[in-house]
């Protein structure tokens, strides 16, 4: 893992856009519980929402997969 620099902006709260982009995705794969409340910085925002991206890959090629099977 990377060491990030206290002066970095990684340190600072997630970005209004961030979180947006957090809930739209959570709302999408389906999460009930707040996971916009989760990330402390920029940095854990930005991970957050990569994995969410991922995920949904997943999600849709797996649906994909299926659907042709059938």
């Amino acid at each position: 893992m990377e060491k990030i620099p206290k002066a970095s902006s990684w340190n600072l709260p997630p970005t209004d856009k961030q979180v947006r982009a957090i809930t739209r995705l959570a709302i999408i794969l389906g999460y009930h519980e707040p996971v916009e409340e989760r990330p402390s910085n920029r940095w854990e925002a930005r991970n957050m929402i990569a994995g969410f991206i991922a995920e949904l890959k997943v999600r849709e090629e797996l649906k994909r997969r299926r659907n042709v099977q059938t």
